[in-house]
């Protein structure tokens, strides 16, 4: 054949069919002379003619590859069919929530899965000493949970949230829950149509899942949930805080009594209470009558906490401000308290009080420095501050007193009494300055006018506990008709007017006013006198309320209107009503029936007297302490009153007035909502009825009540009005109005009252018509509101919000804590009407009360969300189990967020994630991105005590495994100039010491102690593959594999308590007893060779198994490195003072040589500095470096001093981390070398000629291997006597002295 063929058919069933053929022309192989030698014409149609034919045989095969198609096809389709067969159910928690590991929480269905983790993000607190947490991030998802499916769709989450508290996290948290709820009601919810693509194999949904808008399948009934399935809720109310331990006292006085050259004044200490003020008050005879003589006189502070106010500050300043200030000051520690003493001294000095109540929240723009002078200042830039490096030689001759100097004059510091003070930053944040006090601060209130209590001779009375109602008891008529029946009612009412002024019965007579301020006041007054809270008829209680009288109740009597007709004549008026004159002059009369206005006692009963049916609603919104609807009460208030309302801060202590000429009502600013609205009430009710100029003609003001008269009458209208809405009137006392009604003929008191109850109702009705038309825009407002809550009479609360389907609801309970809820799939329906439907659904019969938007709303989802907080359980290591890392999000696709791994299984996939991430973005054309950044957590147990490390690796930037990684953040920052400089010019030298200290022990301690949980699970995984493939090992082997697998978990909580110097490990030798043999004929040979050498084995085994050799010396010098600059020349007090040692592993070996006997070291160093022999190539012996002196088979270490020698027994002292990770490396490379096969003799050599450490007992293992091994054919040359093992590690040892030293090996340490 003139050509050869390759072929690429393969077939991939259900995939692919591919058959390609390529042949060549072999010129070897192929014979053209007979074919060129025919014309042209000819060689292009036998060309046509065979390609003609090529073209069938392809044609022929495409058939074939149809047919193909075909049953691929078939065997495709079957394909998906099974994939829809194998397809598992999938895992969930039955909506309970569960916690799979310690840091991660979910709760999941058929349908959805919700998870949460939560990790705490600390610091190493080197005073503690220990890490402490100072943020905590939170990763929540809300996700689809379909089976056997990696891709789910997620409905909401965060990948990464951090929070300064906890409180906000879980606050946060609770919320996320609460508003998810809704997704975990059933087992198997029927899915959205926008996921059921999720929930189908290959375009079929799976068995047990119904889709939204079809017939959905039953729901599975959920198992009871135990409590403690759901995460603990927890509740906290911050408690008004009290004051503690005095911070100042100030001076309060009577300017009166000051003058009178008597005792006067009184000290109070801040902060304090109300009540304290109140008794400081009384103390020097302070009242609202006589308020401008109240002034702050002095000031003082403890002796052992002074305080640098300017006094003239604390005399203008009020007694609530100077509380604030008291709490603010309070705050700080003893350093802050120093810096704002020295600030003051300063021309930085706080102005005003509100900038002193702002110098808490901005501690952090000053610095105070303990230097008194430019001299101790220059002293404290030059030796402390770590902005300065100059030798200790050079600095006596620097001056420090014209450093200071300069540098207090570049700064524009200040020198005062507490130190240096420099103003760091002019970010002032202002958060109290021009701002009212808060209330809970606020301990000023001056008394109430005494001018009526005066008189009354009556103290004012303490707010008396709430009493049960009074019983009825109705007034007996014994007349025997209607008119001496009548004249007994007219009788008691000017008896109960007298006895009206006794200060109970003056209120419950307002009472009852304010539920029947449409009635007469006559019949007010009866019902009052009788003890009547709501009455009715007996007829009208049986058919309007469904309730009926009780048998044998006496009837509550009033008076009702009685009208009568009569005939009376009467002048006669024409069409303009003028007289009518007759005839003879007269005027004409006439006779007409008139009504005659009468009245007549009727009975009624009160709703006490009777039973049935609950009443409803009478239509009253009450008004609670906390004042709910605030905003509209008080608008309502603006709408009624004849004159504008404004808010001022008010001198005196009072609470407000009304401005006669001025024609406006005046409020104190920042009181509470209740004393507001109450203030408001009382004086529209002095603008309504005394709105008189004072400045008019006294003819004009001859009507006008008196003083005392006034503050009846606008007190007793607050009181009804207030009573009438549910607002708090414990506080209200009529003590004095016994007083003010003394002497005052009936008529008078009885026009007081009459004008009393009609301003207070025409008020109510005025409030009462704009609270609904206001009501009617609050609905109105609803109706387009997304969400809203509807409070309860019976305290509890249903909040509703609109979603996808219609609308989710829950219903919490009076404590906020959620009860129940549910979603209603109803759209088209209103927000009232789907919260009336919601109350339906959960068999809610209580009415409701206030619907709660804006403010409002947001202040009860935020009570809602501290009441049902969840408390994240704590996370504690096993303190037996290796380091654990959870990848808090990744940017990679091959690792999942909440994912969580072992340490040394981490170690590994980061690597390989990072090389081949490093890998693909060096190939030409790769578009991808060009880190994947993933952050982790590493949870440990260190030294016995729980910890965790956070940080992110960047996968692409070459820095391999996590270890590596953190090794090398660490290194890199530990080093690096400018991060060390920042930390000194931004934070300080003690925070340089601190990251400093931080680093090291990273680098020192951490990163071993991670390598070394890394080689033991290394160690574990081999001996666990070894033993899963039990058949290929021998019995010893197992045995011996197992050994290792208890070893590792014996070693894992030494490692966590600390113990780096782990046992020796278990050796295959141990268990085999062939070599047991081979190891005694080793040891025998080395006791033997000992014995020639006349040494001791033990001698012989410290010497390293050399016999005795002469006493030499070695020079070592440090490394010409960055990291031992700081080492470089320092005396060895210097170094000790720093903290710093004398570590073989900065220095290099410069020199060796026999050391001559009587040489000392001080001949030493004379020789190497004067004159040193021509092979020595380092500088000449100084101050740093390090002889070592090899004598009598003993090595000891001196450390060249400033004068003469220190001996530094450290020098020569192993790091036990890194001695006890390097062992923990041979111990696996010594397991992975048994399962690679024992390595050969050769291999053994080689190693050793390459300068690594070798084993004994593989030196025997080989050597016996070998004399297993099949014999090669024999030479006829004499075969040489076998060398002992102790003569081949000789061999060995010296065949590698002839080689180039190997570099030492770095001492990496890891974080």
């Amino acid at each position: 054949m003139s050509y050869s063929s390759y072929d690429h058919d393969d077939l991939e069933p259900a995939s692919t069919m591919r058959i390609e053929r390529r042949i060549y022309f072999e010129s070897g192989k192929a014979d053209l002379s007979e074919m060129v030698k025919l014309p042209l014409a000819e060689l292009l149609s036998l060309r046509a003619e065979s390609a003609a034919a090529e073209q069938e045989v392809f044609d022929r095969l495409k058939e074939q590859a149809t047919a193909w198609e075909e049953q691929a096809g078939r065997t495709l389709f079957l394909d998906k069919a099974l994939e829809y067969a194998r397809t598992l159910p999938v895992t969930h928690t039955a909506n309970q929530w569960e916690a799979p590991d310690e840091y991660r929480h979910i709760r999941s269905n058929m349908v959805y899965q919700m998870d949460y983790s939560i990790s705490e993000n600390t610091r190493y607190d080197s005073a503690a000493p220990k890490s402490v947490p100072y943020s905590w991030t939170l990763r929540w998802s809300l996700r689809t949970n379909a089976p056997g499916s990696y891709q789910q769709a997620k409905i909401a989450g965060q990948d990464r949230k951090v929070f300064s508290s906890r409180e906000e996290l879980d606050k946060y948290l609770n919320g996320r829950i609460k508003a998810h709820e809704h997704y975990f009601t059933e087992i198997s919810p029927a899915i959205p149509k926008e996921y059921a693509d999720y929930f189908k194999v290959n375009g079929c949904l799976l068995p047990g899942y119904t889709i939204e808008g079809e017939e959905p399948a039953k729901a599975a009934e959920l198992p009871a949930q135990e409590e403690t399935a759901q995460p603990q809720q927890t509740a906290a109310t911050p408690e008004r805080r009290e004051p503690v331990n005095e911070v100042f006292s100030i001076f309060l006085d009577n300017r009166a009594e000051a003058q009178t050259g008597g005792p006067h004044g009184y000290w109070l200490s801040l902060p304090t209470s109300a009540e304290q003020v109140q008794e400081a008050l009384k103390e020097i005879h302070i009242t609202a009558d006589n308020q401008q003589d109240l002034f702050i006189g002095g000031f003082s502070a403890p002796e052992e906490k002074p305080l640098e106010l300017p006094e003239d500050l604390i005399k203008a300043a009020s007694v609530d401000e100077l509380n604030f200030l008291a709490v603010q000051l309070q705050r700080l520690d003893a350093v802050e308290l120093a810096e704002l003493n020295a600030a003051m001294q300063s021309p930085a000095k706080m102005q005003t009080i509100g900038q002193l109540l702002d110098y808490a929240e901005n501690t952090d723009c000053f610095v105070l420095i303990n230097a008194k002078d430019n001299r101790s200042l220059g002293e404290y830039y030059l030796n402390d501050s770590g902005l300065f490096v100059v030798p200790d030689p050079w600095k006596p001759a620097i001056d420090t007193e014209r450093l200071g100097s300069f540098i207090a004059n570049e700064e524009q510091g200040t020198f005062t009494d507490y130190g240096y003070i420099l103003r760091t930053s002019d970010k002032w944040q202002r958060v109290h300055e021009g701002r009212p006090v808060p209330e809970e601060y606020r301990v000023m209130a001056y008394p109430a006018p005494e001018i009526l209590r005066e008189e009354s001779k009556v103290q004012p009375e303490a707010a008396a506990p709430t009493k049960a109602p009074q019983p009825v008891t109705p007034i007996l008529l014994n007349g025997q008709n209607s008119a001496e029946r009548m004249k007994e009612i007219t009788d008691r009412l000017e008896t109960g007017i007298q006895e009206l002024f006794e200060s109970e019965r003056y209120k419950a007579y307002l009472t009852t006013m304010s539920k029947f301020h449409s009635y007469s006041f006559n019949n007010t007054l009866l019902i009052a006198m009788q003890g009547g809270q709501l009455v009715a008829g007996y007829n009208k209680w049986r058919d309007d309320f469904h309730r009926n009288v009780r048998k044998g109740e006496k009837a509550i009597k009033i008076l009702a209107p009685a009208p009568f007709k009569a005939k009376k004549e009467v002048q006669k008026l024409d069409a303009q009503g003028r007289p009518v004159m007759g005839k003879d002059g007269k005027p004409v009369t006439e006779v007409k029936e008139i009504q005659v206005p009468a009245f007549k006692i009727v009975s009624v009963f009160d709703v006490s007297q009777t039973e049935g049916e609950p009443l409803p609603s009478i239509g009253v919104e009450e008004l609670t302490g906390s004042v709910e609807r605030y905003g509209e009460f008080f608008k309502a208030l603006e709408q009624t009153s004849p004159v504008p309302i404004g808010f001022e801060d008010i001198p005196g202590g009072s609470h407000g007035y009304y401005h006669l000429t001025e024609k406006r009502i005046a409020i104190q600013e920042g009181m509470s909502e209740l004393q507001t609205l109450k203030t408001a009430i009382h004086e529209i009710a002095h603008s309504k009825l005394h709105a008189i100029d004072p400045e008019a003609p006294a003819i004009e003001q001859a009507d006008r009540p008196d003083s005392r008269t006034r503050e009846v009458q606008a007190e007793s209208v607050a009181y009804a009005v207030c009573q009438h809405y549910g607002l708090d009137t414990s506080e209200y006392s009529f003590g004095y109005v016994a007083g003010w009604s003394s002497g005052r003929e009936l008529a008078e008191l009885k026009a007081s009252l009459e004008i009393i109850r009609n301003t207070a109702h025409e008020l109510i009705s005025a409030l009462d018509e704009h609270l609904a038309e206001l009501r009617q825009q609050r609905e109105a407002n609803l109706s387009v509101a997304q969400e809203a809550a509807f409070a309860l009479d019976d305290g509890s609360t249903l909040f509703i919000q609109t979603c996808d389907s219609g609308y989710d609801y829950t219903l919490y309970g009076p404590d906020h804590t959620a009860l129940d809820g549910g979603q209603l799939d109803a759209p088209g329906l209103t927000l009232p009407d789907a919260g009336q439907e919601a109350l339906n659904l959960l068999g809610q019969t209580a009415a409701v009360s206030e619907v709660l938007l804006g403010d409002k709303l947001a202040a009860f989802q935020e009570a809602a969300e501290k009441a049902n907080e969840i408390p994240t359980p704590i996370k504690i290591p096993d303190p037996a189990a290796e380091p654990t890392v959870t990848v808090l999000w990744s940017e990679s696709d091959k690792l999942q967020d909440g994912e969580i791994m072992p340490l040394s299984v981490a170690n590994r996939v980061f690597e390989k994630l990072d090389t081949a991430q490093h890998t693909d973005r060096e190939k030409d054309g790769y578009t991808g991105g060009w880190y994947d950044k993933t952050a982790f957590r590493i949870d440990f147990t260190l030294n016995g005590q729980p910890d965790n490390y956070e940080g992110r690796q960047d996968f692409g930037d070459g820095e391999g495994s996590l270890v590596q990684h953190i090794q090398n953040y660490h290194e890199y920052y530990a080093k690096d100039e400018n991060w060390k400089n920042f930390v000194l010019h931004n934070k300080g030298p003690e925070a340089w010491e601190q990251d400093k200290a931080e680093r090291e022990m990273v680098l020192t301690e951490f990163i071993p102690y991670l390598k070394q949980h890394c080689n033991l699970s290394a160690m574990e995984q081999v001996a666990t593959a070894a033993l899963r493939e039990g058949q290929n090992i021998s019995p010893e082997q197992a045995a011996y594999y197992n050994a290792v697998v208890a070893y590792v978990q014996d070693c894992r909580p030494l490692l966590n308590q600390g113990q780096y110097d782990l046992p020796e490990p278990p050796k295959l030798a141990d268990f085999d007893q062939t070599l047991q043999d081979y190891k005694a004929q080793v040891q025998a040979e080395i006791a033997q060779e000992a014995a020639d050498a006349g040494m001791t084995v033990e001698e012989y085994a410290a010497a390293g198994f050399e016999a005795p050799q002469q006493d030499s010396f070695s020079i070592y010098q440090l490394r010409n490195e960055d990291s031992t600059r700081d080492y470089r020349f320092e005396p060895y007090d210097r170094l000790q003072a720093a903290g710093l040692s004398v570590d073989k592993a900065n220095y290099t070996e410069v020199y060796a040589a026999p050391l001559a006997a009587g040489t000392t070291l001080e001949d030493l160093y004379r020789t190497f500095n004067v004159d040193h022999p021509a092979d020595f190539k380092g500088h000449s012996l100084s101050v740093s470096d390090v002889v070592v002196l090899h004598q009598n088979g003993q090595d000891t270490a001196h450390y060249c001093d400033s004068v003469g020698f220190q001996q530094v027994p450290e020098f020569l002292r192993e790091n036990p981390l890194r001695t006890a990770e390097l062992s923990t490396e041979q111990n696996e490379n010594m397991i992975d070398g048994v399962l690679n096969n024992t390595p050969s003799l050769g291999e053994l050599e080689a190693k050793a000629k390459a300068g690594e450490q070798i084993s004994l007992t593989d030196l025997a293992a080989a050597v016996k291997a070998e004399e297993k091994a099949p014999k090669a054919k024999k030479s006829h040359t004499a075969k040489p006597k076998k060398p002992s093992i102790r003569a081949q590690l000789d061999a060995a040892k010296k065949e590698q002295s002839k080689q180039t030293p190997p570099r030492e090996k770095t001492k990496e340490l890891e974080v």
